[in-house]
């Protein structure tokens, strides 16, 4: 197959939709040869910030001169952003400066899934299932890794942890746990200790575990100690150590527009971060002392892979005056995160907001949370409609953000007029020109918000419109 070939039969397996389970995986990986069982994989599951974690880690190990492969999902804009190798310090200043640096090519990424192809076709031979589309993308992912000799893997889950097609390894080096949330409850489980069972499952014998304290998280304090015992124990029964990353180690010495900085007291680092979420210092300090334990890295690459990770859509800044930010806040826990983030870089000021959201998610408590707000004034909002067959239509999501508005002082009119700035566009274009439009007219900031899968889509139009996203100060 070339390239179009391969993206074709690819997109043709999204019909079988997510099946969770390890049983395909395990023929598939046996039918290639279990390239997974030559790499040497840190895994990292969670809720929110599992990406953000991987792309510290895989920092830091490329700023030790180590040729990293990095696995995340899904994708902004091109299915290769999936599958990236980063060749050392090198690897890690080439992707500075270009954001495709490292992903597989799209030859090699057609010859892998050539062979992944061959061995599903030989599952069907045997009367098996046919693979999904992620199982698929996780094989090409594994088998380019071996090929090419990856000292270490950083493996991003998909969904959940103890089905998830990653899963298949037997012994990483270490699993992280990122901040757990109420999210894909229809597949995880309805309580937050059923989903932290199913993220625990990534857990393996005797391999480390770091995890982000749940009860720092702005969850019912049962439901966050349930969680917590559930890791606890599961580590206990398998003979994992724990390392749990809690705020009160943690020092914020500096935030602003060109990032944080802040100190840990339990690996005794000062770190500076360009990511502007509330939640980084927490993902880089999980990051940190994993490679810092696993005896990966030195303390001076830490810094230096802290300092130069980045990671596209996440509190992304694409135009410094007047601000544009795009972030990926799909869920309320998110969109907590962003509200905070928004309090301290613009206090007081007004917003442009640009959302689309998905018609299963908890969008009437994101709105709230965006909407219905003091520290600082939501100006606008254009709902548009993402490009994705779990859509919810723009003018459900405007209708549920004028019932938001009404909260607001004076009904959502006087100072904050937004009730009467609510608008609907039908695609992601006309709702991102819109929001530019009115951002631009009166010199206001931006804030788009969305899902990733809608991030992706936005993220190109922003920037054909302005030009390539600020990356802050090096």
């Amino acid at each position: 197959m070339d390239y179009n070939q391969a993206l074709e039969y690819w997109s043709s397996t999204l019909r079988f939709g997510i099946r969770p389970g390890l049983h395909r995986m395990y023929r598939l990986m046996e039918l290639l040869d279990h390239p997974e069982a030559r790499l040497r994989c840190i895994h990292i599951a969670g809720t929110n910030g599992k990406g953000s974690a991987a792309s510290y880690c895989s920092a830091i190990l490329a700023a030790a001169g180590r040729r990293v492969g990095l696995f995340i999902s899904p994708h902004l804009v091109r299915l290769t952003e999936r599958i990236r190798i980063i060749e050392g310090v090198g690897g890690l200043q080439s992707l500075l400066a270009d954001e495709t640096a490292g992903e597989i090519s799209p030859d090699d990424f057609a010859a892998e899934l050539s062979r992944v192809r061959a061995a599903a076709e030989q599952m069907l031979q045997e009367g098996l299932e046919q693979p999904t589309e992620f199982e698929l993308v996780t094989a090409t992912a594994f088998c380019h890794f071996a090929d090419r000799q990856c000292t270490e893997v950083v493996l991003e889950t998909g969904l959940g942890g103890r089905l998830d097609s990653t899963n298949i390894i037997s012994r990483p080096l270490a699993s992280i746990i990122t901040a757990l949330g109420y999210d894909h409850m229809d597949r995880l489980g309805s309580t937050l200790a059923e989903i932290a069972g199913e993220k625990a499952g990534i857990i393996k014998a005797g391999c480390p575990v770091f995890l982000y304290n749940p009860g720092d998280l702005q969850l019912p304090p049962d439901d966050a100690a349930a969680a917590a015992e559930v890791i606890r124990s599961r580590c206990t029964e398998l003979g994992a150590s724990l390392q749990t990353v809690s705020l009160d180690e943690l020092k914020i010495l500096e935030y602003g527009w060109g990032g944080q900085a802040f100190s840990d007291r339990v690996s005794n680092l000062t770190l500076r971060t360009s990511l502007l979420g509330v939640f980084q210092p927490m993902n880089a300090a999980l990051a940190a002392r994993c490679c810092q334990y696993l005896q990966l890295a030195t303390d001076e690459q830490i810094r230096e892979g802290i300092r130069l990770a980045r990671w596209p859509g996440r509190l992304e800044i694409l135009r410094r005056d007047p601000p544009i930010l795009l972030d990926g806040a799909h869920n309320p826990q998110c969109c907590l995160a962003l509200s905070a983030a928004l309090a301290r870089l613009l206090p007081g000021q007004p917003v442009v907001f640009l959302t689309g959201m998905l018609q299963d998610k908890d969008y009437p408590e994101m709105l709230r949370i965006m909407l219905q707000t003091k520290f600082y004034q939501p100006a606008a909002l254009v709902c548009m409609t993402p490009d994705n067959p779990r859509a919810l239509p723009a003018g459900l999501l405007a209708e549920a953000a004028r019932k938001a508005a009404s909260h607001l002082p004076a009904g959502g009119k006087s100072g904050y007029n937004i009730f009467d700035a609510i608008y609907c566009t039908e695609t992601p274009e006309s709702g991102a020109l819109l929001a530019l439009q009115l951002a631009n007219r009166q010199n206001m900031a931006l804030c788009a918000f969305a899902s990733l899968y809608a991030v992706g889509t936005l993220r190109r139009i922003l920037t054909v419109q302005e030009g390539k996203p600020w990356i802050g100060s090096n």
